[in-house]
């Protein structure tokens, strides 16, 4: 579990919650409910010998989304095939200075199990997030375990312009880290990412591009480009169209000339 949850706190750039990385682009306005459907199809994935990928098909994964009076998110459902596989509720509490965020997991198909993430906000007498601790919890009996860090947090007047990430080994000690340095335009808006492997030194950049509207109408991730092929473009282009309210409902990505549906949202507002 615990891998996964690192891969999308690391290369997913607009699903975050409670770290410091930033959330792009945000949930807007006076939300009620988001239904989600996936797009991308795999067809006999059982069948080694003839399993194959179809871009753009629905992927029979929905997920929903539901808010609280202050549209703020309580819960997600996911679902496959019209078949609930999961729920996800979370919770928000403060104490004092440190503002805690919690995802509860119920796994339907493991005679829900129960997973538990935690976001540890610890903020400054300004309200700045200067340190983030990230616990798992992976049953109701066992206990938490930290397992990602990010410290050091810099700011520039009230933006966030770089911070540091460490992973945790199951022994407690830092087994990786990362330097992130965010970069805005002259609106304030933020416009560039790059993440540093402190180890190896390798980059790997996500770039934000604005519509007319000021809103995101894609992002570019440029992965580990020290060590791509010649000649080779190996960047992912993720795109959004919106509603009135600033809303993303459509996720894409283009192929050729082709827009290829990655995601779509009915975005229900009170």
């Amino acid at each position: 579990m615990k891998i996964i949850i690192l891969y999308f706190l690391i290369l997913i750039p607009c699903i975050t919650f409670g770290q410091l990385f930033p959330e792009v682009p945000a949930f807007k306005g006076n939300i009620k409910k988001i239904i989600e459907k996936k797009y991308g199809k795999e067809l006999n994935p059982w069948r080694k010998d003839s399993g194959s990928y179809k871009p753009g098909v629905f992927s029979g994964w929905k997920s929903i989304y539901l808010f609280d009076e202050n549209s703020i998110l309580t819960k997600r459902i996911d679902a496959f095939n019209g078949k609930v596989n999961m729920s996800c509720s979370y919770l928000t509490k403060t104490e004092g200075t440190k503002k805690i965020v919690q995802e509860k997991t119920k796994d339907y198909l493991s005679d829900q199990k129960e997973y538990i993430l935690e976001y540890e906000n610890f903020m400054d007498e300004d309200g700045k997030v200067r340190k983030v601790n990230f616990w798992e919890q992976v049953s109701p009996e066992s206990s938490k375990e930290l397992f990602l860090i990010e410290m050091n947090a810099e700011y520039n007047k009230n933006k966030l312009t770089s911070f540091t990430r460490f992973n945790i080994s199951a022994t407690g000690d830092t087994a990786s880290s990362e330097k992130c340095l965010l970069t805005y335009d002259t609106k304030g808006r933020l416009k560039r990412i790059d993440r540093q492997d402190i180890s190896s030194g390798f980059t790997t950049s996500i770039q934000y591009y604005f519509n007319e509207k000021g809103l995101v109408g894609h992002y570019s991730i440029d992965l580990l480009a020290e060590i791509q092929e010649y000649g080779r473009r190996q960047i992912q282009n993720i795109y959004f169209k919106y509603d009135k309210r600033g809303n993303w409902t459509r996720m894409y990505r283009k192929s050729g000339r082709k827009n290829i549906p990655e995601a779509k949202r009915t975005i229900r507002y009170r």
